[in-house]
């Protein structure tokens, strides 16, 4: 009685502009807490899957055994069902409708994963830039950097061997090496320096700017869906991790748009003069072309290139030097086909195409080991109704469920077969059907269909090299502990990033070290 009273009391000596705020204040709380609630409801048209006899609810399950619990819906639905995340549900859509959904119109890339990834909050600007709705990243990648493969082989070959031997080193004694971290050093040159060229890409400072802004922006976003959707807006200001992100970027900052406004400068005056802008071979110059007067952020445009590359081909090499130990029959036959083409053809195009085996190989490797389970994650924009006259709901998103395990596509896919896709190419019409940068609904691990990642080609010319000089430069097997099991986190997988592997400096059968030609 006296609690209420004296409310009432404090109300009534209020201005009546304060109490106007303060309820406006309230209702917009109140409202987001509703919206953020239900946006996170499951659809109730999709049976909801969930490892109950492990004891686990829908969200625990997908976020600990993320495969299994897409297996378990495979196996009990014949049509979509709901897995749910840590930023609310999703529907699994089964293959059989992968071709037909993979160019919609009615599906969206950018809104599907933004969600997921925080792209709103302070920090996250790498992520925001790559999923605006303009699709520059994308632009500047298929447009630019798929189209200048063969001017930046030489790049490549060049920052592989300087890099290879500064973090591998010349030990020709077996020792024990964590092999994820060195191959992430070596991948942070690399990629850097294509997409800034030589003397940034040696930059130190700048060199663990993008590795710890990747590191941490997965790691962030992935401990952000744990956190209660209501407390997140006020959680990211004080977990490390976000702390990290905004001081990584803030630093990227000062380091990048000196270059940025070198470059413009230069651009400019020529235009001003009658000319044109000077060509450059990295992504600053790409980004001023491709933007034609869009507004840009150069240095969150240049963190979401450099994330991206850096995490999957970081991923890819090392996951292919734990298959090649795993397999260990297969390292001679990599190794000849390398001494063969590159020794006739030099580094170019051509013979990156000519290494059938390891296309196959690093196929292969990606099937047994897919980055995520599920792909073709979309938004639906609009209702869409599927052949069998099932309904997705706009506003639902969305992911194909795989067929990496599937017999009825694979024989015998439980074993791992370095040559599998290299007898699918021998076959009459398939040569060009199952190489490393193909999608299909069968094999999603670059995507599929119109989103299909626009770095693939780019990334699997990377691993090749750096896999070339890994296989030639260096002996690999298992350390006594054998291989380390997979991490997962929400059906995506990942190579333990304490995994070691015994290692030892040997003597190449050719120069693989500038052997480069436009072919």
């Amino acid at each position: 009685m006296t609690v209420s009273y004296g409310i009432h009391n404090m109300s009534e000596s209020l201005p009546l502009s304060i109490q106007f705020v303060a309820g406006g204040l309230l209702l917009i709380l109140l409202s987001f807490i509703y919206s953020t609630l239900t946006s996170e409801r499951p659809h109730p048209s999709f049976p909801v899957i969930s490892l109950s006899e492990k004891g686990l609810g829908p969200k625990a399950s997908f976020f600990r055994h993320g495969k299994d619990t897409i297996i378990k819906g495979i196996a009990q639905t014949n049509g979509p069902f709901q897995i749910v995340t840590g930023t609310g549900p999703k529907i699994v859509v089964p293959n059989r409708f992968a071709d037909e959904l993979k160019s919609h119109d009615a599906l969206n890339f950018n809104e599907a994963f933004a969600k997921d990834f925080f792209a709103e909050y302070p920090g996250f600007e790498a992520h925001r830039q790559g999923l605006q709705g303009d699709n520059l990243i994308q632009e500047i990648v298929r447009v630019k950097l798929t189209q200048s493969l063969g001017l930046i082989t030489g790049d490549l070959v060049e920052e592989t061997t300087a890099s290879i031997h500064d973090y591998f080193g010349e030990d020709s004694e077996w020792h024990a090496t964590l092999v994820k971290q060195n191959v992430l050093d070596m991948v942070t040159r690399l990629s850097s320096r294509v997409f800034l060229g030589k003397e940034l890409c040696r930059n130190e400072r700048w060199l663990q700017i993008a590795k710890d802004y990747t590191i941490d922006s997965f790691i962030g976003a992935r401990l952000l869906r744990l956190v209660p959707s209501v407390l997140r807006p006020a959680a990211h200001w004080v977990m490390p991790h976000c702390i990290r992100l905004r001081r990584e970027y803030a630093d990227a900052n000062k380091l990048i748009l000196p270059e940025v406004e070198r470059r413009k400068e230069c651009a400019e005056k020529a235009i001003a003069a009658g000319g044109k802008p000077p060509k450059t071979a990295d992504t600053i110059g790409w980004m001023y072309e491709v933007a034609r007067g869009r507004k840009i952020d150069y240095v969150a445009a240049q963190l979401s290139l450099t994330m991206a590359a850096i995490h999957t081909t970081t991923e890819a090499i090392t996951q292919a030097l734990l298959d090649v130990c795993a397999n260990p029959e297969v390292m001679q036959p990599l190794r000849d086909e390398v001494i063969q083409v590159v020794g006739i053809d030099g580094w170019s195009k051509t013979a990156l195409y000519k290494l059938r085996l390891m296309d196959s190989f690093l196929k292969e490797s990606q099937r047994f080991h897919p980055p995520g389970f599920a792909s073709m994650n979309r938004m639906v924009k609009a209702n869409i109704q599927l052949s069998d006259g099932t309904t997705l709901p706009a506003g639902a998103r969305i992911m194909l469920a795989p067929k990496y395990s599937d017999p009825t596509v694979y024989t015998d896919p439980g074993k791992f077969d370095p040559h599998r896709f290299l007898r699918e190419r021998e076959k009459p019409g398939q040569n060009n059907s199952w190489q490393h940068v193909t999608t299909s609904a069968h094999h999603m691990g670059f995507g599929h269909g119109q989103h299909a990642c626009p770095g693939r080609f780019f990334a699997s010319n990377e691993i090749k090299i750096a896999l070339a000089h890994l296989l030639l430069k260096y002996e690999w097997q298992f350390d006594g502990s054998g291989p380390s099991p997979e991490m997962e986190f929400e059906g995506s997988s990942m190579t333990d990033p304490k995994a070691k592997l015994l290692m030892k400096r040997r003597r190449e059968e050719i120069n693989l070290d500038g052997q480069t030609s436009e072919a």
